[in-house]
């Protein structure tokens, strides 16, 4: 269901009150989606509204694209940096590995902030960290 009006709208605009440009809206989907420019490669960080909580995610790596006989090495390296990074989360899904981040809907801006930057700083130890351990070529994950 979407959540139109003023929990969307504050969150946009908290993304606004950061510098963010070119910030698009899907407003059916209640979503938010910013384009980051990260060594040299493109990632779009979604920002998912609900009625009760707000979700941040970036997808950092296809599934397809890992070699298989790395892909172990890959979710220790996420699992450890898990535990390492202060609300740095990864997760996966069938199609590839994300970072991501969840907060109550009641947050504050501050708060809001803080794990906004926790998914772009994750997206840069992946690609700075992570993936040189299993020779992983990042690549762009924006496709059009």
């Amino acid at each position: 269901m979407p959540i139109k009006g003023s929990l969307l709208d504050k969150v946009e605009k908290w993304l606004k009150n950061m510098d963010l440009k070119d910030i698009k809206r899907d407003e059916a989907n209640s979503m938010l989606f910013v384009a980051f420019g990260i060594s040299g490669n493109s990632f779009l960080v979604q920002t998912r509204v609900s009625e009760d909580w707000i979700n941040i995610k970036a997808l950092v790596a296809l599934l397809k694209d890992i070699p298989k006989e790395e892909r172990e090495n890959l979710f220790y390296s996420c699992l450890v940096a898990n535990f390492t990074h202060h609300e740095v989360t990864f997760s996966a899904d069938a199609n590839g590995i994300w970072v991501e981040a969840d907060m109550p809907k009641d947050t504050t801006e501050s708060n809001f902030k803080v794990e906004f930057g926790s998914v772009v700083y994750g997206v840069t130890h992946f690609i700075e960290q992570i993936a040189p351990k299993i020779k992983f070529n990042v690549r762009s994950t924006i496709f059009t």
